[in-house]
């Protein structure tokens, strides 16, 4: 009966599809943004020795942490009823928050069990770290709320991807096409003419490709505006998506 009450509590406090945030939420959620933050300090060249080998000591710490609360959370699930049973875990075990919550640890701690001298300098190593922030947008109800405002749009913003890779793929041509002889570097076959697309329709143009021709330019202008509404459509879509979701919600 204790052992019940006690798993009951650490769900409740550590499942990361609870609609409250808790203080096991926060505890959590705070370690997340403090190994991140060290994260970014460990990259400094000129960190003195002495504080890197303490930071390092901290930062081998935290995935034993995750691990830990990662087993809590596995031992707790029977309380809920989606995940009683062998059957019922296998289930908690496979959805994509907990793959992800596995991901955020697992290759840190096999590194440090079995590499413990490589472990340090095993910059790939600190990339699953990354997975630490769907973890965080899985905890809060706001961003659960963004995640299914993105699905609810699904459709419209697959067709907005598709209509995306047929605008690219066409500028790409177009300006091989008008612009292969003059610059045959930036613009000599169409997957070169692609990052000068990509470049141009999101909007950022880097100006490191970009057509000298007097009909590359014409071009190059329907493109650009082209790109506004490309970056502004999904972003509509997704904004309707979301003011429905709180209506309802209201």
């Amino acid at each position: 009966m204790v052992a019940r009450t006690m798993k009951r509590r650490v769900w409740a406090s550590l499942y990361t599809g609870s609609r409250k945030f808790t203080l096991g939420h926060t505890i959590v959620a705070s370690i997340i943004l403090a190994s991140l933050v060290l994260l970014a300090i460990q990259t400094e060249p000129d960190i003195p020795a002495e504080l890197r080998q303490r930071l390092n000591v901290l930062d081998a710490l935290i995935p034993v942490f995750f691990a830990l609360e990662f087993c809590l959370r596995f031992w707790a699930a029977g309380s809920d009823r989606r995940f009683v049973g062998v059957v019922g875990r296998r289930r908690y075990l496979f959805r994509w928050v907990t793959v992800f919550d596995f991901l955020a640890f697992a290759p840190e701690i096999i590194m440090l069990i079995a590499f413990p001298g490589l472990w340090a300098g095993a910059r790939w190593v600190r990339l699953f770290r990354l997975f630490r922030l769907l973890k965080l947008f899985a905890m809060f109800p706001a961003f659960r709320e963004i995640g299914l405002a993105v699905r609810d749009a699904g459709r419209q913003l697959a067709a907005t991807l598709a209509m995306a890779a047929i605008l690219l793929f066409s500028a790409a041509v177009l300006l091989y096409v008008v612009e292969a002889d003059a610059q045959p570097e930036a613009f000599g076959s169409v997957p070169r003419a692609l990052w000068w697309a990509v470049a141009t329709l999101t909007t950022v143009g880097y100006g490191d490709v970009y057509p000298i021709t007097g009909t590359g330019k014409v071009l190059a202008g329907f493109v650009a505006i082209l790109g506004v509404g490309l970056v502004a459509l999904p972003a509509g879509i997704l904004a309707s998506s979301f003011a429905d979701r709180l209506r309802r919600k209201k």
